[in-house]
């Protein structure tokens, strides 16, 4: 089973990567639901998160107010750290184990494991392949503020807290510039879904 990577910075357009490789039949592991299940309420990482941050972060239901725990870690790069280094190994054994899963079902040829933080969770050695999402930095902005309600400084903080887009690039074996739009975008990705499948 060959594994492809599927990151980038906010707004690039992994959602629409994932949902091509999807339709092309492709097993998808999605790093942030599986964050989300982690996080359910009374699940260990819960109250190791509250441990960390407080009371504060968590609602009455037992569920994390994830709003709230956003503007403690994006506005503190300690807190930010720290949150990082509870979630992520989680996160990354849970992705470890789903792969693993996968690979004995032996029903799909190809598996994407879709992280924005895959590279800083240091995931790349679970994928064969890294594809990278990428968009011009405005173009990024203006669709998460249209799409999550957010304030521009509120998307920069988050743009701030991921690695740089060069970076990830330069760790890429396709980069889809998805600035153009979604018709643009599933040209690009039909040329690596070719390569792919040769």
């Amino acid at each position: 089973m060959l594994v492809i990577g599927i990151t980038g910075g906010i707004g690039s357009g992994k959602g629409v990567a994932t949902e091509f490789f999807r339709r092309g039949g492709a097993e998808i592991i999605d790093a942030d639901e599986i964050a989300r299940e982690l996080t359910q309420p009374h699940c260990p990482l819960v109250a190791e998160i509250v441990s960390a941050f407080g009371a504060g972060v968590q609602r009455e239901d037992g569920s994390l107010d994830r709003k709230r725990l956003a503007q403690l870690v994006f506005n503190d790069a300690e807190s930010l750290e720290r949150i990082n280094a509870l979630t992520h190994p989680p996160i990354m054994a849970a992705v470890r184990c789903r792969l693993e899963e996968a690979a004995g079902a032996g029903g799909r040829r190809i598996a994407c494991v879709v992280a924005p933080l895959l590279l800083e969770a240091g995931g790349r050695d679970l994928v064969d392949r890294l594809l990278v999402m990428w968009a011009e930095e405005g173009e990024r902005v203006r669709r998460v503020m249209e799409r999550d309600g957010l304030s521009e400084d509120e998307v920069r903080q988050r743009m701030a807290a991921q690695m740089p887009a060069e970076e990830q690039r330069g760790q890429a074996d396709w980069v889809v510039d998805t600035t153009s739009g979604l018709d643009s975008t599933k040209r690009q990705l039909e040329k690596i879904w070719e390569e792919l499948n040769r």
